[in-house]
């Protein structure tokens, strides 16, 4: 099963669907795949509409949706109530009979722009929607199939007393149904729904009259171990319908289109082939292979790197639609059992983590968080981080992120800066934290202190090793609740994070989130000056998720592993790994620190497949003796983003892997991908990529912002779903609730006028785009010298001074005198048992270099010893 149809879900706002306001809006999830065609074709296309029945989602039809998608526009409805649909009070004038359940349809299908007829696929009670939609619009359906339908839709004693049940009793056992092991009580209609469809649809429905009056092409499909209503009713549906074809699978009961796909795909494959003249369907297929060729060549010539994509990777993709705790969700259900998390010899599988971030999501709540309050997290990669992450998410607030080791003083600001209402961070931390955040101010907005200990999630003997060596050693054990009166009411506010788990239910909280409201508050590296607090929405991020899982098509859904060293506190690590592991079911294995060692042992026992990495670690590993028998051939993808690598080092560590390094380019802002290398893609020196689905890219003058052509040195300026809207300004001080805006707040509001263009983000950096949209990263705007008339970037001189067979490393940047001056100034580090003169390399160098691109000083280290020129 490769169909993730949370991939293809989409939102459409009904208006008028609801009595309340005067005829408010509803909002119905849809699933909507097919081939790609032009803009404006998709009237054009055959079409097939699949309705689900009572307590159904349109997930159930995956593998219809998978074996058609290639031929046929296939569209799948989540009905009013069900799936991620709202769910509408009989208060707000709700009835969920069939007239209105209809009318549901019918304006989703006004809003998708079909053709005037397309295929009508219904399952259970899906059959008498699907009956009386062909009443009401016989001219819009060509053909009808309709599986474990009946005429009438009596269940067994024992189900019509659960459904009459009232929706108080009935949601109560709905909220048990977890705590034994079901827990797909969460995708079931809520006890209202429930109630009142079957009250209002089920009970008095008799579809006799209106099978007979179906008048086009109808194919019947039974289960034949089907129980769940009278045999007479499923019996009754294909004598009724005027030559109707009925097909009974055997070994299949109710859901026979998931029990036995194959075989309801079959029937209906033949079905189809019968309503046409194959003449016809050979003409239609021929058509829309010249349609689908026709608008690939039209974007190709708008967008020329669409032409190196891998023939797997879609040029456009269908925008998130729903928030990222409904992706962590899915993937439960759909990978409930593979290993999620894997730390140090402890494991926690999706549907367990799942769980958690539910139990810490019903912890805050009952902490008084209310949605869109600021958490501040500063923990490293650790199992704590992922579920506190995603239960924030879940509670409806945003998460603040930093890194593990950031400074009390800054966290300090960050706190007040973002107006957060908590602190999650790590036990080794209460020492130095406790009297500062008692007494400075900027933390007097902070109602609680959460502390996860290093030591939770560990395997059994992972603990006893950490708990004999590092737990009381490195400040890891908590002196907890002062008996003395003096501390007892401070230390109130502090808490550990067990306890918030302990507060809280499985099952996931009953929000209804924006796609567009904000997730996360993540900061920039502040390379060029102060790190600013970049605000990401739940689309940003699972859009360049989603775009990163496409760019790699040939992952395994369910069985990568991911290693994960890079700080899920950072957009590099929160997107690249954390979101995309997500979209991929994968197991991330943690590793909270950035140490070598501990690094390649874990990659020697776990043998991960996928490695998000920086130049700065692919270079060390590549120069590390003896590296190969740590296993890095399991290694199959590894991914590079940060700076320009030099050739040499891909090579050796390629070699090494015997995988692909797949350099990329990326900006906090943007979430962060935003230019990667085809896996395919011949690779120049200097290249770093093309731009990723949905994503442009140009390049303006630096001095006057004016569009520059090919292979011309100027400003990249990047545009695309992913890209935030600005810089964040603090919660209580975007709602008016909080003091006047801090310094940051400013500096961060004034960049975003400055780099903010109508869409479009200028990134800084100075870069060139040749003719086949290939994009060559020089260097940062900021760090670029005038002399001579000449511009110097240090980023080329490194690249030709790494060029040299002696050099390692090569690090060049610029820094003022007393007088301020600007000097180049090169720190050189060479292989070992190398050895080089300043004098050498400067000769080396002069050949490759303009005079006024030199070095005006180099430092050599070799063996603890430093020449200096």
């Amino acid at each position: 099963m490769t169909f993730n149809t949370d991939l293809h879900r989409s939102t459409l706002t009904l208006p008028g669907r609801l009595a309340r306001g005067g005829g408010a809006a509803l909002e119905m999830s849809v699933l909507d795949a097919g081939p790609e065609y032009g803009r404006g074709t998709r009237s054009q296309q055959p079409t097939m509409v699949f309705i689900h029945g009572f307590g159904g989602r349109a997930a159930y039809w995956e593998y219809q949706l998978e074996q058609f998608q290639a031929d046929y526009r296939v569209i799948a409805l989540d009905l009013r109530g069900h799936g991620y649909t709202d769910a509408p009070t009989e208060a707000d004038g709700a009835r969920y009979d069939v007239p209105e359940l209809v009318a549901d349809i019918a304006a989703a299908l006004d809003l998708l722009d079909l053709p005037p007829k397309f295929i009508l696929v219904c399952h259970s009670f899906g059959g008498a929607l699907s009956s009386y939609f062909l009443k009401q619009f016989p001219e819009r359906v060509s053909a009808l199939i309709m599986i474990a339908s009946a005429a009438r839709f009596r269940l067994r004693w024992a189900g019509r007393t659960l459904l009459r049940m009232p929706p108080p009793i009935f949601g109560m056992v709905r909220k048990l149904m977890p705590y034994f092991g079901i827990t797909a009580a969460r995708i079931y209609p809520p006890p209202h729904v429930v109630y009142l469809q079957n009250k209002n649809a089920l009970l008095p429905w008799d579809g006799s009259d209106y099978l007979r009056a179906v008048k086009v092409p109808a194919l019947v499909i039974l289960g034949h171990r089907d129980i769940l209503f009278d045999e007479a009713a499923y019996k009754e549906v294909a004598s009724l319908i005027p030559g109707a074809e009925e097909v009974i699978v055997p070994v299949s009961a109710h859901q026979v289109m998931v029990e036995r796909p194959d075989a309801v795909n079959r029937a209906i494959e033949r079905f189809l082939q019968m309503q046409s003249d194959p003449a016809e369907q050979a003409e239609r297929r021929i058509r829309q292979k010249a349609e689908r060729r026709a608008a690939r060549k039209q974007l190709e010539s708008e967008r020329p790197w669409l032409k190196f994509y891998d023939a797997r990777t879609p040029y456009r993709i269908k925008l998130p639609t729903v928030a990222l705790p409904r992706l962590l969700e899915a993937t439960a259900r759909r990978f409930g059992k593979t290993t999620a998390l894997s730390y140090r010899g402890g494991k926690i599988d999706w549907r367990e983590l799942d769980r958690q971030a539910n139990r810490f999501a019903h912890g805050l709540i009952e902490m008084r968080v209310k949605p869109g309050e600021r958490i501040l997290l500063a923990l490293p990669n650790i199992p704590s981080l992922v579920i506190a992450y995603f239960g924030i998410l879940k509670a409806g607030a945003v998460a603040v992120l930093s890194d593990a080791a950031t400074p009390a003083e800054i966290l300090l600001t960050r706190i007040a800066d973002a107006a957060a209402v908590m602190l999650v961070t790590t036990t080794n931390r209460y020492d130095e934290l406790r009297d500062v955040l008692q007494s400075d101010r900027r933390a007097a907005g902070l109602r609680r202190v959460i502390f996860a200990s290093m030591i939770d999630h560990m395997g059994w003997r992972e603990k006893l090793k950490f708990a004999a060596l590092h737990h009381v050693q490195e400040g890891h054990w908590l002196p907890w609740f002062r008996q003395d009166k003096q501390h007892r009411k401070q230390e109130r506010r502090y808490l550990k994070f067990k306890q918030v788990l302990g507060r809280g239910a499985i099952y996931p909280v009953e929000l209804v989130q924006d796609v567009n409201d904000i997730a996360v508050v993540v900061y920039t590296y502040g390379a060029t000056g102060t790190p600013l607090p970049v605000a990401l929405s739940h689309r940003n991020l699972a859009t360049n998720a989603l775009q990163l899982r496409h760019w790699l098509p040939e992952s395994r859904p369910g069985d990568e592993r991911f290693l994960a060293q890079q700080p899920l506190s950072s957009a590099y690590g929160l997107t690249g790994v954390l979101h995309l592991g997500v979209y991929l079911g994968a197991t991330l294995i943690l590793l909270p620190g950035a140490e070598l060692e501990p690094l390649l042992k874990t990659v020697k026992k776990m043998r991960p497949t996928y490695f998000p990495t920086t130049p700065r670690m692919v270079r060390e590993l590549a120069h590390t003796p003896g590296v190969r028998r740590y296993g890095l051939a399991s290694i199959r993808v590894c991914a590079v983003s940060g700076s320009p690598l030099a050739q040499e080092i891909r090579e050796e560590f390629e070699k090494l892997t015997r995988g692909r390094l797949v350099e990329a380019y990326g900006l906090t802002e943007a979430s962060p991908a935003v230019l990667a290398m085809p896996l395919s893609a011949r690779r120049n020196p200097g290249v770093v990529g093309v731009p990723l689905p949905d994503t442009e890219v140009k390049v303006v003058d630096l001095d006057s912002g004016e569009t520059l052509p090919a292979d011309t040195l100027g400003e990249l300026w990047v545009r695309g779903p992913q890209l935030f809207a600005g810089y964040d300004q603090g919660y209580a001080n975007a709602t008016g609730a909080g003091p006047s805006a801090t310094a940051l707040n400013l500096i961060a509001k004034k960049i975003s006028k400055e780099r903010l263009h109508e869409g479009w983000f200028a990134t800084g950096d100075v870069a060139s785009i040749d003719e086949d949209g290939f994009v060559s990263i020089i260097d940062r705007k900021s760090n670029m010298l005038v002399r001579g008339g000449q511009r110097v970037f240090p980023r080329q001189i490194e690249e030709v001074l790494f060029e040299h067979p002696a050099v390692a490393v090569a690090h060049v940047k610029w820094s003022p005198d007393e007088e301020g001056v600007k000097h180049l100034r090169a720190e050189i580090l060479l292989h070992h048992n190398m050895k080089l003169s300043v004098d050498d390399l400067l000769k080396y160098a002069s050949k490759r270099l303009h005079a006024d691109a030199l070095p005006d000083s180099i430092a050599i280290e070799q063996k603890n010893t430093t020449v200096l020129f």
